[in-house]
């Protein structure tokens, strides 16, 4: 056997924060990259892997799927809403104007604020557009034996700004993927509720026969809600047997380390263990509405979740939070890069430049929660032992 590295979570200039935040590079440019190719960075910096890929997949966010090319082109639906037209004006201003117009997209969305204009679903011929192109590029750098790719996208659950992500990875070609839409959070032709999720995978492997999977990551920002002892969609009532069956079944893998830090645990939790305080991201939920708490951190990280499934398994027969582990970057720039040396950041901004480290990466006003550039963490990668 042999061991073959990937990056499982990849954002190019297709994602509404990404696109917004100045990323150009698309998907081909992505993937050209990762295979090993020269390619001219968002700030006109020339970048090439030491090291190509095995394997790669783009999970451009589902929610708002080719909204960020008609808002930089002001298309004239975009500009008929008043939110869409400060947003074009912004984002063409550039600088810190469109810097302060991105944190703005990713707080109304993360609250449930954003402009229905804004939040393209499926059924929208844009939508399904970027959906065509992203698989599309999949299939035309998919060289099996040498550079696999995937079909991919993510959805983007947030509950009053706690982090609920999956990546939902398709194991088919565009013959089945292309058969449907990307599912979404927002209502009605979408959930927040990761059930709804599932519910909607056994319905694509139903009709399509195909397979997929989801994984989960960064339950370091959802303040406790991703290895919760209780669902917090059903008004916190206990856990039953379906949905540990079903947890176990669509969610094998976790996503435990990455640009926004370390998940696997916290020295609170793990307080003999000198390296538990590695990349620690602990002071709030994804978009710093609301601070953390020492009691929220067991439904956070992977050790912990380990545990809780134990519990589980012996009073529901089954164990929801059974899962191996995964790095994958997170990467917004379109460009997967690990290398502490040679790190391009998470969004063009914290491409290499003398200030990066310094720039304001999140800032919450109301609540004072904010971090600088120098947070985000050079990681990770995606390893696996395949013939």
């Amino acid at each position: 056997m042999d061991v073959y590295f990937g990056d499982t979570h990849v954002h190019t200039g297709l994602s509404a924060d990404a696109g917004g935040a100045g990323t150009r590079l698309m998907p081909r440019d992505s993937y050209r990259f990762a295979r090993g190719e020269q390619v001219t960075s968002n700030t006109g910096q020339p970048v090439r892997l030491a090291r190509p890929y095995d394997f790669f997949m783009i999970t451009d966010h589902s929610d708002g799927m080719g909204v960020i090319t008609d808002i930089l082109e002001g298309a004239p639906n975009i500009m008929a809403d008043p939110e869409g037209r400060k947003f074009h004006e912004a984002f063409v201003a550039g600088g810190k104007q469109a810097m302060e117009a991105t944190r703005e997209l990713i707080r109304q969305f993360s609250q449930g604020e954003l402009s229905p204009a804004l939040n393209y679903q499926p059924g929208n011929p844009n939508f399904g557009r970027i959906w065509k192109q992203l698989i599309d590029a999949a299939e035309e750098f998919n060289q099996p034996g040498d550079f696999t790719t995937f079909i991919a996208f993510e959805w983007t659950s947030l509950v009053k700004g706690n982090n609920l992500h999956r990546n939902v990875i398709f194991r088919d070609g565009p013959d089945r993927a292309g058969q449907v839409e990307p599912y979404t959070t927002t209502p009605p032709k979408g959930s927040p509720d990761p059930q709804d999720l599932w519910a909607w995978m056994q319905a694509y492997e139903d009709k399509t026969g195909g397979r997929v999977t989801a994984i989960p990551h960064n339950g370091n920002l959802s303040n406790g809600m991703m290895f919760a002892l209780q669902d917090d969609f059903a008004n916190g009532a206990s856990y039953d047997r379906d949905y540990a069956q079903a947890r176990q079944k669509w969610e094998r893998l976790y996503e435990v380390t990455q640009l926004k830090g370390d998940g696997e645990t916290h020295p609170l939790l793990s307080n003999e263990d000198e390296f538990a305080d590695y990349e620690s991201w602990d002071w709030g939920n994804l978009d710093g509405s609301e601070a953390k708490t020492p009691a929220m951190l067991p439904g956070e990280y992977a050790r912990s979740a380990l545990q809780r499934g134990l519990v589980l398994q012996q009073e529901l027969g089954v164990n929801p939070f059974k899962f191996g582990m995964i790095g994958s970057t997170d990467t917004h720039t379109g460009l997967s890069t690990v290398n502490d040396a040679n790190f391009f950041g998470k969004f063009p901004r914290e491409e290499p430049n003398p200030e990066r480290a310094l720039v304001m990466a999140a800032e919450n006003k109301q609540t004072g929660i904010a971090y600088k550039g120098w947070r985000y963490s050079s990681a990770g990668v995606a390893a696996v032992w395949a013939t």
